[in-house]
């Protein structure tokens, strides 16, 4: 990856914030470009001139903290900021919880113990695929909630061209933008405008709403 990745934390624990900047900076692939208390000190900073034009790539976003939860601050973000990719830090793995939070446009999770490595990857997996799961919440998971029905994800009804079928397939086995291009020969920007229009008819919120689709109509193989 030839430029840095930026990115945003979000918690209202100082300790634990400072400890995951400071970490974070150890990686020269990543630039720390934000830091809030809570979900309205973030969206009350993007408004700023200095972050209109230099908002983050990719947040990680606490869920419990005072005047704005990670919860609320997602629906804010995925309305407002919709190229940020969020990834959940949390204590909670209620399967529940976790759906609730895909559909709202969530794209990955991560225990607030895990180790900066596993943090580091997952920051470059929701850049270059757009969601990241760890093993516990993996695609599996969400299969087996989806066809079991304790999960009932809201999706449009959509018809879909074969070009667009072949890219969500594409997309479920976690390739980038660029692989896809190769395997299809399309450039970047026509496999994103293809993501977009399969989005948009699907009503999926990102990339991992895209991946909860497919598993819901047997779209992934």
């Amino acid at each position: 990856m030839n430029s840095q990745i930026t990115i945003g934390v979000v918690d209202d624990q100082q300790l634990f914030k400072l400890g995951m900047i400071a970490l974070l900076k150890e990686f020269p692939k990543f630039k720390i470009t934000l830091e809030a208390e809570d979900g309205r000190d973030l969206l009350e900073k993007l408004k700023t001139p200095k972050y209109k034009k230099n908002i983050p790539e990719v947040l990680l976003l606490d869920i419990e903290m005072p005047n704005m939860n990670g919860i609320d601050a997602t629906v804010a973000l995925r309305k407002k900021y919709p190229s940020i990719k969020i990834i959940i830090l949390t204590m909670y793995n209620e399967e529940e919880m976790i759906m609730h939070l895909i559909e709202r446009g969530a794209n990955g999770f991560l225990p607030k113990n895990s180790n900066i490595s596993i943090v580091a990857d997952a920051i470059v997996a929701v850049k270059e695929n757009g969601y990241y799961f760890t093993e516990q919440v993996s695609k599996v998971m969400v299969k087996g909630l989806v066809v079991s029905k304790r999960i009932k994800p809201t999706f449009n009804k959509a018809k879909l061209t074969d070009r667009e079928l072949e890219i969500i397939t594409l997309i479920c086995r976690e390739l980038t933008n660029k692989e896809i291009g190769e395997i299809l020969y399309l450039n970047n920007r026509t496999v994103d405008e293809y993501r977009r229009r399969i989005l948009e008819k699907t009503g999926a919120k990102n990339t991992a709403g895209i991946v909860m689709y497919a598993l819901k109509n047997n779209l992934a193989n």
